[in-house]
């Protein structure tokens, strides 16, 4: 299950334009048996578990970013 973070404002620059951070997707997986966790406890248990072999490096975190451009954005870097 996707852990959805919607996009926020984190500041303001000099110029007073908004700093906007987008909107993040992450899902926790096991990379060698694709089994999804729901979240970071769910994975961290299963490492923990003296009934699996699963270790720290058996653990990816795959995070999309939703990025879209503002009303007035120039879209430009810098």
């Amino acid at each position: 299950m996707a852990n959805i973070e919607k996009s926020r404002v984190a500041g303001t620059r000099p110029d007073g334009s908004k700093i906007i951070l987008p909107e993040t997707e992450t899902r926790i997986r096991h990379a060698r048996t694709g089994v999804e966790y729901i979240s970071e406890e769910q994975a961290r248990a299963d490492i923990e578990s003296l009934e699996t072999d699963t270790t720290e490096d058996d653990i990816c975190r795959d995070t999309t970013l939703r990025v879209l451009k503002g009303v007035d954005s120039t879209g430009g870097a810098g």
